[in-house]
């Protein structure tokens, strides 16, 4: 056996272990990568039904009235009508 011969040799069995263990290690590799491109689309989904509903600039804003006097009764009266024509 020459030289040659002894590394080709050599380098398919070092080749050979290195794919033995690639192979044993793809599923796990495959089930990462399948959970993560699964959380990228679960967040992109979340994000995409929440930005319209942060930017949307249709909604009334209300004053606070926490305890505090001097609305009158019609401010009540709106602020109802407007949160039951909402739903």
């Amino acid at each position: 056996m020459d030289e040659k011969r002894f590394e080709e040799l050599w380098e398919r069995a070092e080749a050979e272990s290195y794919a033995t263990k690639l192979s044993k290690e793809y599923p796990a590799w495959r089930t990462r990568r399948q959970r993560t491109m699964a959380t990228a689309a679960i967040v992109l989904v979340m994000a995409g039904a929440a930005l319209p509903m942060l930017s949307n600039p249709t909604q009334p804003t209300y004053d606070i009235a926490c305890n505090r006097s001097g609305f009158a009764d019609q401010y009540w009266v709106d602020v109802a009508d407007q949160l039951l024509k909402e739903v």
